[in-house]
């Protein structure tokens, strides 16, 4: 479940805190801790997808204390089914519950296992969707609709438990480093600036760029940040 704790002795903006990395079956996970670990993070991965909050409960609560701490959690949760193209209009009711609600829920159970980690001391946690949920793909309807569910969870969640301490923030990255698989999905161009690459001529790299606004957002200097979406793509999507 847990897969080891690294630190690195010169970074600054984790020194000393603790995060856990909760991404079953994303790559992605893998990269993000490396980053984290740089700014001198104690990082724990998580690579089960908890079925219940009791399961979350158990597994987050494992990983804390492994790391010693719970002070930041990162997650990312989609299905294989979530990540497959196909038309919406076959999608049966069990692609989409497969998809969609299995993912979702998971992602639920995730955050009422965060809570009970941080609701007495508070913290930072950060959940990480693919940015062109901001604007649709129509291939990707269940991946789109899931994604930005997760958005709102986290605003939502921002709001009741804020008085805890804890704050949520919501990380979208380019579709392609959020999952290999999508690479090749028919992803909408950008009207405005046409075809990738986008704006700054490069996708933000995850283990450097990404993971770097991820390490501030659970540093002190975010302390004021919750409920906010932040987008990491490279300038692909410009929206508010």
């Amino acid at each position: 479940m847990v897969q080891g704790i690294g630190q690195d002795a010169g970074a600054a903006l984790l020194s000393g805190r603790c995060a856990i990395v909760a991404m079953p079956g994303l790559p992605l996970g893998r990269a993000l801790a490396r980053g984290l670990r740089r700014h001198g993070a104690r990082v724990v991965e998580v690579d089960v997808a908890p079925g219940s909050c009791a399961d979350a409960e158990k597994a987050l609560g494992h990983a804390a204390r492994e790391a010693g701490g719970a002070d930041l959690f990162v997650h990312a949760g989609a299905t294989p089914a979530a990540l497959a193209s196909r038309q919406l209009e076959v999608l049966s009711g069990e692609e989409w519950h497969s998809a969609v609600h299995r993912s979702m829920l998971a992602s639920l159970y995730f955050l009422q296992g965060v809570y009970r980690q941080q609701h007495e001391a508070g913290g930072a946690t950060v959940l990480v969707g693919p940015s062109v949920a901001l604007v649709g793909a129509a291939g990707l309807v269940p991946l789109i609709t899931l994604a930005e569910a997760q958005r709102t969870l986290v605003k939502s969640a921002a709001r009741q438990w804020g008085r805890h301490g804890m704050r949520l923030n919501w990380v979208g990255i380019g579709a392609q480093r959020y999952a290999g698989s999508l690479a090749g999905a028919a992803l909408p161009p950008t009207p405005e600036l046409g075809p990738p690459p986008p704006a700054l001529g490069r996708v933000p790299d995850a283990e450097s760029d990404v993971a770097d606004v991820i390490a501030w957002l659970g540093s002190e200097g975010a302390r004021g940040v919750t409920g906010a979406s932040f987008n990491l793509d490279g300038g692909d999507w410009m929206v508010p």
